[in-house]
């Protein structure tokens, strides 16, 4: 049999729908269980075996190239020096994104946190960062900025781009953790494109992640268990001090946003880049979604507002 593999016709949309859905629902099920039996090996569960094992399944079946797909491609020096500091910067503007659907939410009721566990010690920290940075890192970038992003090149590269980041942010299946992880997802994608690797995304993923965890980290260790600060007028509503956090993050992320693509400037180049511009990416423009292919996504959108409207009223 040809060796050659021909992984643009393999990998059709409508087969990436459906494997997305599928993933989404044994992690809303299964994951979801077992996160709530004990949440580090829960997540170790659903990041190995709900995410990452049925995309490297799926790909074998499918007779594809983990090279190609994945784009398995070392990283330069330089590289790996400026996407962690690329990411740091970044993240304040996804953090704004998060705080402007927290601000919406709370005009209707409570907005409570997100499961997500804050490391008390030392130790605790380096669980979480293996497990919530480094894990979830390799095994959603495997997923979304490998076989999704590749699944949707017969749209173009920056449909592509877009199409696995929306992806993306709605598998956290949690409306305040949506705008966030989508443009996170479209600079990955952005990233992954530049390099054509995937350990970029990998680390950049990891790098946003354990900034996350380093400053959660941070607080939690320096919370007194004080209530409000006493500048804080004890009437204020919840919603006014969100409003007041989004004009500090919004004012730090034009910042930080700013020297972040002078900095993706400098992030060198791969040679498929050069030759394949994200810019003349679309060979027939009429490329869209069909119906069918539609369909999955539908699903589920569905599910990600039941859940969520469950999670709010209860």
């Amino acid at each position: 049999m040809d060796n050659e593999l021909n992984v643009e016709s393999k990998l059709t949309i409508l087969e990436t729908n459906i494997f997305y859905l599928l993933v989404g629902i044994i992690l809303i099920t299964i994951g979801s269980l077992a996160q709530r039996w004990d949440i580090y090996k829960g997540l170790i569960i659903t990041e190995y075996a709900i995410v990452l094992l049925p995309v490297l399944i799926y790909l074998k079946i499918k007779r594809q190239s983990f090279k190609k797909v994945l784009r398995l491609n070392r990283l330069s020096l330089k590289q790996i020096l400026l996407i962690p500091i690329i990411v740091i910067l970044s993240y304040p503007i996804g953090a704004f994104l998060n705080s402007i659907v927290m601000i919406f939410l709370s005009l209707f009721g409570e907005v409570k946190p997100m499961p997500i566990p804050v490391p008390d010690n030392g130790m605790e920290l380096l669980r979480s960062l293996f497990v919530i940075a480094l894990s979830a890192g390799i095994c959603e970038e495997v997923m979304f900025r490998g076989l999704v992003m590749k699944g949707y090149e017969k749209l173009g590269k920056r449909k592509a781009i877009i199409f696995s980041a929306v992806l993306f942010g709605f598998f956290h299946f949690n409306v305040q953790n949506l705008l966030g992880p989508v443009f996170l997802g479209i600079l990955f994608g952005y990233i992954v494109y530049k390099t054509n690797s995937i350990f970029a995304s990998m680390l950049a993923h990891f790098t946003n992640n354990a900034f996350a965890l380093f400053l959660a980290f941070i607080v939690n260790r320096f919370n007194t268990g004080s209530n409000i600060p006493n500048n804080v007028p004890l009437n204020m509503s919840y919603t006014r001090l969100l409003i007041y956090g989004a004009i500090f993050l919004g004012a730090i992320s034009l910042v930080t946003g700013i020297i972040a693509v002078m900095l993706l400037k400098k992030l060198p180049k791969s040679a498929e880049y050069t030759n394949l511009s994200i810019r003349d990416d679309d060979k027939d423009i009429s490329n869209v979604l069909t119906a069918v292919e539609s369909v999955p996504l539908v699903i589920t959108l569905i599910i990600f507002i039941i859940i969520n409207i469950l999670r709010f009223r209860s």
